[in-house]
């Protein structure tokens, strides 16, 4: 028997019932009628014929509010699925118990098919780890989160898209109705899916223009810094030329010139490293080595009125990011507590160790579970009420005069302690000073040292032929020099033309192409081209003054491509072409061409 069935014959006897009923009651009110006087009749007569407009009113009200009803529930769901972000709920699994037109259009897939499967499916590979923690907080702590991460949209056309989106959950309730309260003892929640893939362009663009802005603000610092190294150099090689300085004394002066000149090549690679726009390359850090290299440059941004003290932990946790963001974080902090120190006072950074454990975390909602590294920087400044503090991280919010700052600095540290899921601490008073307290997770697996071996005795070419393009004249010949005394056999170019007449002469001899990569005829990459048609199985090391991003925007992708940062000493080309003489591991970077 169907469930219309059974409904049928319940409704037929209970009408059977009522009848029994009524005919029961009518033998009573007709016995009891014999006896009644009309006024009494008339009376019960009205009273009847009031209950029954009242009953008729009733029965107009209520198909009035199952109307009301009616459009209020096609309004929900007209805004529920027209809303301009997307709606999921989700069971404890992750399943997808419920989802608006939103949300499917976001993933590219009808909303019935979304129904029971798993949001994971629509999850960035890579990004997987940060949903599971995020729903593993949200089921532990019974309080709302968020994170960002990419999904994947699912398109006939051109396959998978993957798409930043914040996702923002909270446990569902479970006296609300919904497919997730459907009498199941398993926790839902529900989730509000954003596409902020124009915003994080947005902000990356924001973070851009603060990177400039704080390149504008190291510059004074830097080219005093540099012009004293300048001076050192200048004046000893003066000296050195001197006919009348012995060897060894012009050995000595030569030595300083050298100590100078290397020194000032790592105030430009950091300036460079801080200026460029780079794609984040996240490696397994020891963060008081990475602040300890820019301590020189920190001391220049806060000046020689400012103390800065370093306080480094023994036995500290590492992480896992990029040293740049690092560098950024620190020059950020810097600057900021400099602007808020008048005349003399001091910056002190430090670091450590922190753990905090589920009892902690959930006293404390502002802590996630877990180890971390954390590094803090205190001033000695004026400090910030509690309104300044509240909007510190807001993307142009400034306490600084008109031109003295963009209001970026801050919200550049909070987007990338986010990215790197930590969290940030602030602690300030008017007149008693600031803390910034940064916690960025530990990396928890095996160091896995790659350095190469360093051979330091033993040459690492042994005759073959090398050859050298490079258009900067006086740079020629000391490369030619360099190489000679590693142990090659050298050719060099000036020009393109040139490159390709040598490499047709020498096509069976030439192992190894050393080129620049900007050069005005033809870069290094369509160098490598036109020499892999003579040469096909030539290695090459490219060699630029500019970041070895300008290799990817001219074409060549992947972690494999051997890359020399000019300035570099006779050791630093030794080492490079040493991982090309003793490895196979670099491929030849020309077929990684897209």
């Amino acid at each position: 028997m169907t469930p219309s069935d059974k409904g049928s014959e319940k409704a037929a006897q209970l009408r059977r019932l009522a009848g029994e009923a009524i005919q029961k009651k009518s033998s009573n009110v007709a016995q009891s009628m014999e006896n009644i006087l009309p006024e009494e009749a008339k009376s019960v007569l009205h009273e009847l014929q009031v209950h029954q407009i009242e009953l008729e009113m009733q029965n107009e009200e209520l198909c009035n509010i199952r109307k009301e009803l009616e459009v209020s529930r096609a309004r929900y769901f007209d805004l529920f699925n027209q809303a301009p972000v997307g709606y999921v709920s989700l069971n404890e699994d992750g399943l997808i118990l419920e989802s608006n037109l939103t949300a499917a259009t976001l993933l590219g897939v009808p909303v019935n098919e979304l129904e029971n499967k798993p949001l994971t499916n629509y999850i960035f590979r890579d990004d997987q780890d940060i949903f599971y923690h995020h729903r593993k907080n949200l089921f532990n702590k019974g309080l709302p989160q968020e994170c960002e991460l990419r999904l994947q949209r699912k398109n006939q056309a051109f396959g998978a898209i993957v798409f930043w989106a914040r996702l923002e959950s909270s446990v569902a309730n479970p006296d609300l109705p919904g497919k997730e309260s459907s009498g199941s003892n398993c926790q839902s929640c529900r989730v509000v899916i954003s596409d902020i893939t124009e915003n994080r362009k947005l902000s990356e663009q924001l973070h851009q223009a603060q990177k400039m802005e704080t390149i504008g603000l190291l510059a004074g610092g830097v080219a005093h810094d540099y012009n004293n190294k300048l001076a050192v150099i200048i004046g000893y090689a003066e000296l050195a030329l001197n006919r009348d300085v012995p060897p060894q004394t012009a050995r000595i002066f030569l030595e300083e010139i050298l100590n100078a000149a290397q020194q000032s090549a790592a105030i430009t690679r950091q300036l460079l490293t801080v200026a460029r726009k780079q794609m984040i390359s996240p490696v397994v850090i020891d963060l008081n080595l990475t602040i300890e290299s820019m301590l020189k440059m920190l001391r220049q941004v806060v000046g020689e009125e400012i103390e800065l003290v370093w306080n480094a932990a023994s036995d500290l946790y590492r992480a896992e990011m990029d040293p740049v963001q690092i560098d950024q974080i620190m020059l950020n902090l810097c600057l900021n507590a400099k602007a808020a120190i008048v005349g003399r006072g001091r910056v002190t950074v430090a670091t450590k160790n922190a753990t905090f454990d589920a009892a902690f975390c959930k006293k404390n909602a502002e802590y996630s579970e877990g180890k971390y590294v954390m590094i803090e920087v205190s001033d000695t400044g004026c400090g910030m009420t509690k309104e300044i503090l509240a909007q510190i991280f807001e993307p142009f919010f400034t306490t600084r005069e008109v031109g003295q700052g963009t209001g970026l600095g801050l919200s550049a540290v909070e987007g990338i302690v986010k990215q790197n899921n930590g969290f940030i601490m602030v602690a300030s008073e008017p007149g008693a000073g600031t803390t910034f307290k940064i916690y960025l997770p530990a990396y928890t697996g095996t160091v896995i040292d790659r350095q190469w071996e360093k051979h330091e005795n033993m040459l690492p070419g042994s005759g073959e032929t090398v050859l050298v393009v490079e258009n900067e004249a006086a740079l020629l010949p000391m490369i030619k020099m360099m190489l000679e005394k590693l142990g090659f056999t050298v050719l060099t170019a000036n020009t393109a033309d040139v490159a390709a007449e040598l490499a047709l002469k020498h096509k069976h001899k030439i192992k190894f192409l050393v080129t620049d990569v900007i050069m005005p005829e033809m870069n290094g990459c369509e160098v490598l081209e036109m020499v892999q048609k003579t040469n096909p199985d030539i290695k090459t090391l490219f060699m630029s003054g500019h970041p070895a991003s300008v290799l990817t925007r001219r074409g060549f992708t992947g972690n494999n491509l051997n890359f020399l940062q000019k300035p570099f000493s006779i050791s630093d080309l030794a080492e490079k072409l040493g991982k090309l003489t003793r490895s196979s591991e670099y491929p030849d970077a020309g077929k990684s061409r897209q």
